[in-house]
C-alpha cells in the first residue's frame, strides 16, 4: 500500500500526540511539528505509510529526547490485557470452537493502536468482537488451512502492538496445542506502541513459541528491510498470519499467501483493502471494522 496525501495530516497529528506524551515543553511540541512538516515535504509517496513514519518518530525522539514515548502506555496495555486473559480463556473453554474465538479476541485487540487512534475503548472492543459481523470474513478458510497442516508445520505470526499481543497469545497457544511450530516476529526497536521482545515475554509467549525480532524499527513489516532470518522464515513458512494495520500496509502488495487479521482504523486503509478484496468500499469506512482477509499470491 502506497502513502496517500491523507497520511500527511495524520503524521502531524501523531507527531503532536507523541511529543505531548514525551514532554510537557510546548516549544518542543512546536519544534517537532516544524521538523516533521519538513520531512513530509520530501516523502516518497511510493513507500508505505509505516516506512515513511520511521523518520517521523525518529525526529520526535531526537527533539523530545525520549527514545520510547509510549513505554508506560505499552506496559499498562499489557497489564490490562493480562488481567482480562482468564475471562477470555473461560469464554474459549465454554465455546464450540476455541480457536475461532481466540481469533476474534486477537482481531478485537488490534484496537490498541496509539498511531492510528486518538482514543479507544479496549473493554468495549473486546466485548463486541465476539458478536460483531466481520467486514471481510475468511475465517473458515483460515481455520480449514490450519487444520489441514501436518504436525510440526511452521506458522509465522507477525505481531503488531503491545497489549494486543496478550490476545495474540491465545491464538498462538491454540496453534501450539495442535502441534504447530509457531514463530512470532516482533519489532527490533521502539516505534509507537508496537510490541517488542520484552512485551512478548511479558505475556509468556516465549514458553509456547519461538520469538524473533524482524530487524526493523518500523510499525509494519517492510520485507526488503527486514533481517535475513525473517525473510527466510517468511519464504519458507507453511502459514503466515499477519496482525494489525501496519503489517497489512507493508505487506498488502507482497506476492505471498497471507492471512491478515486487523481492525480497520483508517479510511485510506479501508479504501485499499476494499480494492484488493473486491469488497464494497462503503463496508470499510475505517472506523473499527473487523477483518480476517485471505490474501492469495497471484
Amino acid at each position: 500500500m502506497k502513502t496517500a496525501l491523507d497520511c500527511f495530516p495524520c503524521y502531524l497529528r501523531q507527531t503532536l500526540q507523541a511529543a505531548r506524551v514525551a514532554t510537557d515543553d510546548q516549544s518542543l511540541h512546536f519544534h517537532a511539528l516544524q521538523k516533521v512538516a519538513e520531512l513530509i515535504a520530501d516523502m516518497d509517496l511510493q513507500r508505505t505509510p509505516p516506512e515513511n513514519s520511521i523518520a517521523v518518530y525518529r525526529k520526535i525522539s531526537e527533539i523530545c529526547n525520549c527514545f520510547d514515548p509510549y513505554l508506560e502506555a505499552k506496559q499498562e496495555s499489557n497489564e490490562h490485557a493480562l488481567s482480562f486473559l482468564p475471562e477470555c480463556k473461560k469464554i474459549m473453554a465454554e465455546g464450540e470452537d476455541s480457536l475461532a474465538i481466540a481469533l476474534r479476541f486477537a482481531i478485537g485487540g488490534n484496537i490498541i493502536d496509539y498511531g492510528a487512534m486518538r482514543s479507544f475503548d479496549v473493554d468495549a472492543a473486546m466485548e463486541n468482537c465476539l458478536t460483531t459481523t466481520f467486514a471481510i470474513d475468511h475465517s473458515d478458510i483460515l481455520l480449514g488451512h490450519i487444520r489441514a497442516l501436518s504436525k510440526d508445520s511452521t506458522v509465522l505470526y507477525l505481531a503488531d502492538n503491545s497489549g494486543e499481543i496478550v490476545y495474540d497469545s491465545l491464538v498462538i497457544n491454540e496453534l501450539a496445542q495442535i502441534g504447530l511450530k509457531v514463530i512470532v516476529a516482533v519489532k527490533s526497536g521502539p516505534i509507537i506502541n508496537d510490541a517488542l521482545l520484552a512485551d512478548a515475554k511479558a505475556c509468556g509467549i516465549d514458553t509456547i513459541a519461538r520469538i524473533i525480532e524482524n530487524g526493523t524499527q518500523c510499525p509494519g513489516t517492510p520485507l526488503g528491510s527486514c533481517s535475513d532470518e525473517l525473510q527466510k522464515i517468511f519464504a519458507e513458512a507453511d502459514l503466515i498470519i499477519s496482525k494489525g494495520q501496519g503489517n497489512f500496509e507493508t505487506l498488502s502488495e507482497v506476492e505471498a499467501e497471507i492471512f491478515f487479521l486487523l481492525t480497520v482504523k483508517c479510511s485510506v486503509v479501508g479504501v485499499h483493502l476494499a480494492e484488493i478484496s473486491t469488497t464494497p468500499v462503503e463496508c470499510l469506512p475505517g472506523t473499527g471494522e473487523l477483518v480476517l482477509f485471505h490474501h492469495k499470491a497471484s
